[in-house]
C-alpha cells in the first residue's frame, strides 16, 4: 500500500449541542422577562419600582441643592478678589499672572450666573442676570482680555475701568447701586508676589 492509498480521516461531525450564542441569548431574554415580571408584581402590590424610587430621590436631592446654593454675594466675593489682584498684576506688568486673574474673575462671574441666573427683586419681579452677563462679557470683559493679549498696560487700565462701569450698571439693574466697584488700593491676596518671574 502506497502513501497515496491512505484515505483521509473523516471530518468531525457538527456538534449537536446548543451553541454558546444561543445560551447567552436565552440568558438575556430570561433576564428581560424576569425583570418585567418583577415590575408587574411591584405594580400589583402598589410598590414604586426601583426606577421611580431613584427618580424621587434625585428630585429630592435636586431640591435640596437648590435650597443650599450659595447667594450671589459668596460667588461675587471671588470675582472681587480676582479682579483686585488683576489690577496689581497689571501694575507689575506680570502678564501671565494678570491673564490668570482675569480668566479666574470671568469664570467666577459665570459661576455666579450659573448658581443664580435670575435675581428676585423686593417687589417679586425678577432680573435676568444671565442676560446682563451675556451683554458685558463679549464687550467690556473682552476688551480687557484683548488688552492683556497685547500686554499694553495703559490699554488694560482703561479697559479695566470701563469694565468696572459695566459692573456698576449690573449692580444698578439688580437694585444694588450701593455696590460700587472701584480701582483697588490693595490686593486681595498678600501671600502671593506680583512681580514677574526673573528671566532665566
Amino acid at each position: 500500500m502506497s502513501e497515496h492509498d491512505i484515505s483521509p480521516a473523516p471530518a468531525p461531525a457538527p456538534s449537536q449541542g446548543v451553541s454558546r450564542f444561543a445560551v447567552i441569548a436565552a440568558l438575556i431574554i430570561g433576564a428581560i422577562i424576569g425583570g418585567m415580571a418583577v415590575e408587574y408584581w411591584l405594580v400589583k402590590q402598589g410598590i414604586e419600582s426601583p426606577a421611580a424610587q431613584v427618580t424621587g430621590a434625585a428630585a429630592g436631592d435636586l431640591e435640596r441643592l437648590v435650597q443650599i446654593a450659595p447667594t450671589q454675594s459668596h460667588t461675587m466675593k471671588d470675582v472681587g478678589d480676582h479682579w483686585a489682584n488683576l489690577w496689581f498684576a497689571v501694575q507689575a506688568e506680570n502678564w501671565p499672572l494678570a491673564t490668570f486673574y482675569f480668566t479666574q474673575a470671568r469664570q467666577s462671574v459665570r459661576w455666579t450666573v450659573a448658581v443664580r441666573p435670575e435675581r428676585v427683586m423686593p417687589d417679586g419681579s425678577t432680573v435676568n442676570v444671565q442676560g446682563l452677563f451675556e451683554a458685558i462679557d463679549p464687550s467690556a470683559f473682552a476688551f480687557v482680555g484683548l488688552a492683556l493679549e497685547d500686554q499694553d498696560k495703559e490699554m488694560v487700565e482703561s479697559a479695566y475701568r470701563e469694565a468696572l462701569t459695566a459692573c456698576q450698571s449690573c449692580h444698578e439693574a439688580v437694585g444694588m447701586p450701593f455696590l460700587r466697584p472701584t480701582v483697588p488700593t490693595a490686593p486681595a491676596d498678600t501671600i502671593l508676589g506680583f512681580e514677574p518671574e526673573p528671566s532665566q
